[in-house]
């Protein structure tokens, strides 16, 4: 058979054309691997400089001061410990960080305690009625009183005990402020029916609460439907008082049948009663309580500087002061109280409680005490 005159062309041209195909693709492999290789060199370049930024940005924030960021230390009161100041600083703390300094010394406040002391008394037996008053300073462990161990009416102030002893259940794990709790609408003790204060009485029996809103009600606005759903869930009133309150102060027992001459002069006896010593020291276990663990109180504090009442102790301090507070009031006796933590110069709680024939002068009276104490700590300091 007669071969083509170009077939011996068309085999060579064809091995030549493979030859430079896999030439070409090797050529592409390379460029390909380069190009990857590059991509990689800037990735691990733009790691390095994105670290560098965040690395450069972290030290950039201000660190915490020595003072918020140290331990408080307290004596075996429970007062704080102040540590000598370091005199090689060239400013000093207060200036640096923001402290005022208390500019009178030891002797001369002990004379403006004694002077507010007499200054309260006067005041007080000018007016008509009984009143109770007791101060306890946060941070020296200073004391102030006025007939503070007289039975008066507890009322609604008495909530800050149990509603603190409810989150000190929670912070140990005995129960948690979001499980539910059914309100049953029978009357009180056998329900948690209980008229006067309070939104939860409107509700339908077996309406469902978590445990943060009937203590976050019975504080804000001293519901007395979910006071007694927060009784029920830690055990009932003796259970509280026995175990709780009698533990920090029982002056006058709560749960007991007390006797006792009104402000009326009649003699008079009953329950439910307590002083204003045994008030400042429920307020001072839940101040303590805070400092340990502000996280997990936080919102107790909240709702008691948040309530629908505004009158009593912060009625005695600058609007820009933060008051936990929690009144009460009967009319039936006469009583308005109120016993609140005052986070200012120096933290201090204050508890005032009043029996007399005007509710109106009594709130009244509360907050011009709330202003002496208040104006004595800031006397203090420059």
């Amino acid at each position: 058979m007669k071969q083509n005159a170009n077939s011996g062309y068309s085999a060579g041209y064809n091995i030549y054309n493979s030859t430079n195909r896999r030439s070409g693709n090797d050529r592409r492999k390379k460029f390909v691997i380069i190009c990857l290789f590059i991509c990689m060199i800037c990735i691990i370049l733009d790691i390095i400089f994105i670290s560098k930024l965040v690395s450069k940005g972290k030290k950039d924030v201000v660190a915490p001061t020595s003072s918020s960021s140290a331990p408080v230390l307290t004596d075996e009161s429970g007062s704080v410990i102040v540590p000598p100041s370091d005199s090689s600083s060239d400013t000093p703390a207060s200036e640096s960080e923001g402290v005022r300094t208390q500019t009178v010394d030891a002797q001369t406040r002990a004379t403006n305690l004694a002077a507010v002391q007499t200054q309260i008394a006067d005041y007080l037996n000018k007016q008509t009625g009984r009143f109770g008053v007791y101060y306890i300073n946060m941070n020296n462990g200073e004391t102030l009183a006025f007939n503070e161990s007289q039975p008066i009416v507890a009322a609604s102030s008495i909530k800050i005990a149990y509603n603190t002893y409810l989150y000190e259940k929670a912070a140990a794990g005995e129960l948690t402020m979001d499980e539910k709790i059914i309100y049953n609408a029978a009357k009180y003790p056998n329900g948690d029916y209980e008229g006067g204060t309070g939104t939860i009485q409107n509700s339908a029996d077996g309406t469902e609460y978590t445990l943060y809103d009937v203590s976050h009600l019975s504080i804000t606005v001293s519901d007395n439907c979910g006071t007694n759903m927060v009784l029920r869930r830690l055990g009932g009133e003796d259970a509280v008082n026995n175990n709780y309150m009698k533990t920090i102060s029982s002056v006058v027992d709560y749960r007991s049948d007390v006797q006792y001459t009104d402000y009326a002069g009649t003699a008079t006896h009953g329950r439910r009663r307590t002083s204003a010593i045994d008030l400042a020291k429920y307020a001072e276990h839940l101040y303590k309580d805070y400092m340990a663990d502000k996280e997990h109180y936080q919102p107790l504090i909240n709702d008691l500087c948040n309530t629908e009442y505004n009158w009593g102790v912060p009625g005695g301090v600058p609007s820009n002061v933060t008051v936990a507070h929690k009144v009460g009031f009967h009319d039936a006796y006469y009583t308005n109280n109120d016993v609140g933590i005052v986070f200012g110069t120096e933290d201090y709680v204050l508890a005032v409680m009043t029996e007399s024939g005007n509710a109106l002068t009594a709130q009244q009276i509360i907050g011009e005490v709330s202003k002496m104490i208040y104006d004595y700590v800031e006397s203090n300091y420059a």
